[in-house]
């Protein structure tokens, strides 16, 4: 009965909690969120072997200590072009600028190619 009850209020706490909203680069909500899961992991661990509080207790910590030493997600590095200019092609006379489309003709006054 009281594993039902525990289950009962530990399934929609659980559901709920992933709807929030949490900045990642905050090293303190990501110890809250490391403590949380920990502490959910430990008590449905703990209870098992029949003390789901001590369960709750050492997942807590450590998930907290865990959710506080992890670094914060790195951002994806975004081109600054979709594609890299290109020089004037002397067969064809005429150059690509830095969305990729063809123009005949010498490059514009103070054009500078993207080279890489």
């Amino acid at each position: 009965m009281r594993m039902k009850l525990a289950a009962m209020m530990l399934v929609p706490a659980l559901a709920l909690s992933a709807c929030a909203q949490v900045d990642v680069n905050d090293r303190n909500q990501r110890a809250l969120g490391g403590a949380a899961l920990g502490a959910g992991a430990g008590a449905l661990i703990g209870s098992m072997t029949g003390s789901a509080g001590r369960g709750a207790l050492i997942g807590g910590a450590l998930g907290g200590v865990a959710g506080a030493l992890t670094p914060p997600p790195q951002p994806e590095a975004i081109p600054a072009t979709p594609y890299p200019a290109q020089p004037v092609d002397p067969r064809y006379g005429g150059w690509y600028d830095q969305y990729g489309q063809w123009h005949y003709g010498a490059p514009p006054a103070g054009y500078r190619p993207n080279y890489r």
